[in-house]
C-alpha cells in the first residue's frame, strides 16, 4: 500500500463541505492482526480557527454480533504522538500491519464494539500537522463517530460513545469530552479514560528540555504554530531552529526524538521560550480543563512519568472534581511513560465497560417504565 504522500486517496479534497462531521470518501482495507471490517475514511471536522477541514482516519466494526441492547457502541480512540510527518498517519500504520497501538484497539474490539481511529489534522491529508493543539484534536475525535454513522455500514445513530487515548491522545479524548457538550451534542458520548495526559504542555516541555524526549519540545512548538495561525508565533525561532523546523515537519515520532536531542534554547531565541509572553499565553489557552466534561471521568498515570509530570494528572483529577465531575484516579507503580500505556490498558477498558453497562442498564430500566398516564392508570387498576 502506497504512504499517505503518493497516495490519491489521501488527497485533499476538491470541495469542502461546510459542516463538520461530513463523510468524503471512503475505501475498505484489511487490517493485519485485526478480526474486523475495516474502512479508511476522509471526513470533515473543524480546526482550532473552526474552520472546515478534511481529515482521514480509520473506522474498524468487529466481525462479531453485536448482542447487548440497542446499537452497538463505538469507541473513539485516540493514538499517542506519531510524528508531524504525513506519512505517520495511524490509518497507514494500522493498513500496513505497522501500528503499534494495535493492541488496545483489539480489547475494545474483542468486547464488540467499534472503533474509530482519527489521524488528526495534518497527518495522512497533507499538513501540516498540529500535533499539540487540543480543540481540533478532540473535535476530530468526534466528528470520525458523525461520520461513521452517516458512511460506514455497522455503525448506527444513537449509538453509545466512548472516549479513550493515552498521552497526546489522552489528550485528546479529554478535550473531546469537554468540548461535546457545546460541540457534539448529538452524540451519546457515555464516559471518558484518559491516560497519561500532558495537560499543559509548559510543564510537559520543561520537564523533556534537555532529556532523552526534548525533541518532542520542538514538535509541540511547530504544531502549534501552525494550529493558532499567528505568523508572530515563529519569531522564537532562530536561523538554525528554523532549518529544524522544516526538517521535523517530515518526521516520525522516532525521527523527532533521535534527530533534534538538543534543549528547546538551541532553536530559539531565548533559553526557555515556553516563558516567551506570546507563547506563554498560548499553552495557557491549550490547558486542559477547556471545558466540563458531562461524563464519567477515569484517569490513570504512571508514578515514575518520565515525560508527562504525574502532578499535571493529580491537577486535572482536581479540576474536573471541582467542577461537578465524577472522577476516579489512578496512578499506576510504572516506571516510565511508555510502560504506563500497556500497565494502565485493562483497567481502563474494564472501567469504560462498566460504564457502559450502568448507561445501557439505565436505559434499560427507562424503557421498561410506563410512557403515558393512560399506562400508568391500566397498571394502577390492573
Amino acid at each position: 500500500m502506497h504512504a499517505p504522500s503518493t497516495d490519491p486517496f489521501y488527497d485533499t479534497p476538491a470541495s469542502m463541505p461546510r459542516s463538520a462531521g461530513t463523510m468524503l470518501r471512503t475505501r475498505p482495507v484489511v487490517v493485519p492482526g485485526l478480526t474486523c471490517a475495516a474502512t479508511q475514511v476522509v471526513h470533515t471536522t473543524a480546526a482550532t480557527n473552526s474552520r472546515t477541514i478534511a481529515v482521514s482516519g480509520t473506522v474498524l466494526v468487529p466481525a462479531m454480533s453485536w448482542r447487548g441492547p440497542g446499537p452497538r457502541p463505538v469507541l473513539s480512540y485516540g493514538v499517542g504522538v506519531h510524528g508531524l510527518g504525513r506519512d505517520s498517519a495511524p490509518s497507514h500504520l494500522l493498513a500496513t500491519g505497522m501500528e503499534g497501538e494495535l493492541a488496545f484497539l483489539e480489547l475494545a474490539l474483542s468486547r464488540g464494539w467499534s472503533v474509530v481511529v482519527t489521524d488528526g489534522e495534518g497527518l495522512g491529508l497533507p499538513g501540516p500537522h498540529t500535533y499539540g493543539a487540543g480543540r481540533v484534536g478532540g473535535r476530530a475525535m468526534l466528528d470520525i463517530v458523525r461520520a461513521a454513522v452517516a458512511g460506514v455500514d455497522g455503525v448506527e445513530a444513537g449509538a453509545p460513545v466512548l472516549l479513550w487515548g493515552y498521552s497526546e491522545g489522552g489528550r485528546c479524548a479529554a478535550w473531546a469530552a469537554e468540548h461535546q457538550p457545546i460541540y457534539a451534542r448529538d452524540l451519546t458520548l457515555v464516559a471518558l479514560a484518559a491516560g497519561g495526559v500532558p495537560t499543559d504542555l509548559a510543564a510537559v516541555v520543561e520537564a523533556i528540555d534537555g532529556g532523552p524526549y526534548s525533541g518532542l519540545g520542538l514538535a509541540v512548538l511547530v504544531g502549534l504554530a501552525h494550529a493558532h495561525e499567528d505568523p508572530r508565533l515563529w519569531d522564537i525561532l532562530n536561523a538554525r531552529g528554523r532549518a529544524a523546523a522544516a526538517v521535523a515537519a517530515t518526521l516520525d515520532v522516532t525521527g523527532l526524538v533521535v534527530s533534534h536531542p538538543e534543549p528547546m534554547a538551541a532553536w530559539t531565541t531565548r533559553e526557555r521560550p515556553w516563558e516567551d509572553p506570546l507563547w506563554a499565553a498560548l499553552l495557557r489557552a491549550e490547558r486542559n480543563p477547556g471545558g466540563t466534561p458531562e461524563v464519567p471521568v477515569y484517569l490513570y498515570h504512571a508514578k515514575g512519568d518520565d515525560i508527562v509530570p504525574a502532578e499535571l494528572s493529580r491537577q486535572l483529577a482536581a479540576a474536573y472534581e471541582a467542577m461537578g465531575v465524577h472522577v476516579t484516579h489512578a496512578e499506576l507503580d510504572s516506571g516510565d511513560h511508555l510502560t504506563g500505556a500497556a500497565d494502565g490498558a485493562d483497567a481502563a477498558i474494564t472501567w469504560l465497560a462498566e460504564q457502559l453497562d450502568a448507561h445501557l442498564d439505565l436505559h434499560r430500566d427507562r424503557s421498561a417504565e410506563p410512557d403515558t398516564a393512560d399506562e400508568l392508570m391500566v397498571r394502577s387498576t390492573a
